[in-house]
């Protein structure tokens, strides 16, 4: 019994950490389409992605930990979606969710 015990204490931290914070997590997911699967940015959107990023953490405040983890499932939901595309039909992903995280943060950069 104590042996149970045991194992369930020490996987209570694991069970116990919160989810990413979605706004941030889906605003890095964003920026992960744009550039890093999409291959779309420029300077205007670079400097929205960084006003945007700044708002959020100022409005909320995370930890570090927190921003990496955000940082972390962002990047895994861009992969996984990717993936699901199968070839050629991240295309119009990029057409769509790219071009549209793109007009976003040129948006933030006016």
């Amino acid at each position: 019994m104590a042996k149970w015990t045991a194992v369930a204490l020490a996987a209570l931290p694991a069970m116990l950490h919160a989810a990413p914070d979605a706004e941030l997590t889906r605003m890095y997911y964003q920026r992960e389409v744009m550039a890093a699967y999409c291959g779309l940015g420029s300077a205007r959107s670079a400097a929205g992605f960084q006003r945007a990023e700044k708002e959020i953490i100022a409005r909320k405040n995370p930890n570090q930990k927190d921003r990496e983890d955000a940082r972390t499932q962002a990047w895994k939901d861009a992969h996984a979606e990717w993936s699901n595309r199968g070839l050629g039909g991240f295309k119009n992903w990029c057409r769509t969710e790219g071009a549209a995280a793109m007009e976003r943060f040129e948006q933030m950069a006016r």
